[in-house]
Order: C-alpha cells, then sequence, then structure tokens
C-alpha cells in the first residue's frame, strides 16, 4: 500500500485518555461547572467597574483641560480595548462610533 504524501509531516493529534475518568462525563460535568463560575466571575467584574466608571463620570462633572477640552465621560478599560479588538484600533478616533458609545452607554458620560 502505498504512504498517503505529506503525511510524515502532517500534526500529530493527541486523544486523551478516558480510562481513569469513566467515560469522561465526570470531567465534562467539571468543565461546566469551572466555566459557568468563570462566566459569572466575568459578569460580576464588568458590573463592578461599570460601577466604578459611572461614578467617576458622575464625579468628573463637566471638567475642563486646557489643551484637552471637556471631558465627555469615562470608558472603562475592559469596553475600550474590547472595541478596539472588535472594531479596530482606530475606532474611537471616529467620533461616530464615540457618540454612538455613549449613546448606548449613557450612564458613563460625564454629567453636564
Amino acid at each position: 500500500m502505498a504512504e498517503l504524501k505529506g503525511t510524515a509531516d502532517a500534526p500529530q493529534v493527541y486523544l486523551p485518555e478516558w480510562g481513569h475518568l469513566g467515560n469522561g462525563s465526570q470531567w465534562m460535568r467539571n468543565m461546566d461547572r469551572y466555566l459557568r463560575h468563570e462566566v459569572d466571575l466575568e459578569r460580576h467584574k464588568v458590573a463592578t467597574y461599570d460601577a466604578v466608571a459611572r461614578q467617576e463620570a458622575r464625579q468628573a462633572g463637566n471638567h475642563t483641560v486646557d489643551g484637552l477640552g471637556k471631558l465627555q465621560g469615562c470608558i472603562p478599560a475592559r469596553h475600550f480595548f474590547r472595541a478596539m479588538q472588535h472594531y479596530g484600533d482606530e475606532c474611537w478616533s471616529d467620533k461616530g462610533f464615540v457618540k454612538d458609545w455613549y449613546r448606548d452607554n449613557p450612564s458613563h458620560r460625564a454629567q453636564s
């Protein structure tokens, strides 16, 4: 039988053996529990960071800095970098994007 072309260079695939875990159902239950915990933890972190940003936006009020201008609002770093990752590095330079973001997240806008 002829050897298939390119099989010598093909990556090796690791298939775990479930013998010591039964059929893998306990491992899957543990993974499910872990992922649900991590998702809940992420939601809690986001809610906490958003609350801090909203408080900063309220406290900053209508603050103006010479050379920079008026404070528009406080954007949590997590939102900032995820938007850059999703929409591209220049998304925050687009005035329309910023306007839409504050429209969708009015609690982060600085109080005037």
